[in-house]
């Protein structure tokens, strides 16, 4: 779809804005860190905006300036590979790009990630965002540095959050840890990564399902013993073997490494595995 008039104007209004605080937004792929610069300030000041009406400001300031992102993307080259503006198909009227044609279908949402910057600051920058959104439609590897995973999330009692950043991983690590629910799983292009346990002990496994289908379990180096042990849950009695069973710092520790490492071979070169038998 094209732009409508709103939308024409919301991109307006951004330039404006920005062009009253000495910022030149003029649709180069350049502008972009400017956008991140203004998203970042409002971040910085996020407790003055802790009210209803503030934080549907802080939408209204995103929705904007993703527009102008967006517009950014299809005119740098998107357009050009078949994408165009779209809603989002969960029914939330969110525009979203989309090469919705292509075999290889690609989405993305410059107006969520924008909100997201605002909210998250520097673990959501835009620039990054669309710098991996043009290697995906460039049909390119995922870039592996400056840009860190945002898979969505899914719990054993059915939850499902989108695009969840590094910040956020420890409370999905408590709700495991305190017994809250049974597992977690980090969904991402390329696979995921799922973990379960209690207190201080930890299963965990990394699927890489690109090019094929390969399994990994996290280990504790430390221990040698491949013999099955009991691990009580409030969720049941499982037999991992003792070898896998990692403590929380070591999970934190895969955890952190499977959302900056974008590759399956970094990833697993960092983090202490065996494959699943």
């Amino acid at each position: 779809m094209e732009l409508n008039s709103e939308f024409k104007g919301l991109v307006e209004y951004a330039i404006q804005w920005a062009g009253r605080t000495g910022i030149t937004l003029d649709y180069t792929r350049e502008s972009i860190r400017s956008v991140d610069d203004i998203l970042l300030a409002y971040h910085n000041r996020l407790d003055k905006f802790d009210s209803d009406d503030g934080k549907d400001y802080l939408w209204d300031v995103a929705f904007a300036f993703g527009i102008y992102v967006g517009e950014v993307m299809l005119r740098s080259g998107l357009a050009e590979k078949g994408f165009t503006w779209d809603y989002d198909d969960k029914g939330d009227g969110i525009p979203i790009l989309s090469n919705s044609e292509d075999k290889n279908k690609i989405t993305a949402s410059p107006v969520t990630k924008a909100h997201k910057c605002i909210i998250n600051g520097e673990d959501d920058i835009v620039e990054f965002f669309v710098d991996m959104i043009f290697s995906l439609a460039n049909g390119d590897k995922m870039p592996k540095t400056g840009v860190l995973r945002v898979p969505d999330v899914e719990t054993s009692s059915g939850k499902i959050i989108d695009k969840v950043v590094l910040k956020e991983t420890d409370y999905f690590i408590d709700i495991v840890a305190k017994g809250e629910e049974d597992f977690v799983i980090f969904k991402s292009h390329d696979g995921f990564l799922q973990f379960y346990g209690i207190g201080d002990q930890f299963i965990c496994e990394a699927w890489f399902t690109l090019g094929g289908r390969r399994a990994y379990q996290m280990i504790n180096p430390s221990c040698a013993n491949r013999e099955r042990v009991r691990l009580v849950t409030p969720y049941g009695e499982f037999t991992p073997r003792e070898r896998g069973i990692i403590s929380r710092e070591q999970l934190e520790f895969a955890v952190r490494e499977y959302f900056s490492n974008l590759d399956e071979a970094d990833f697993l070169e960092k983090v202490p595995h065996e494959d699943c038998e």
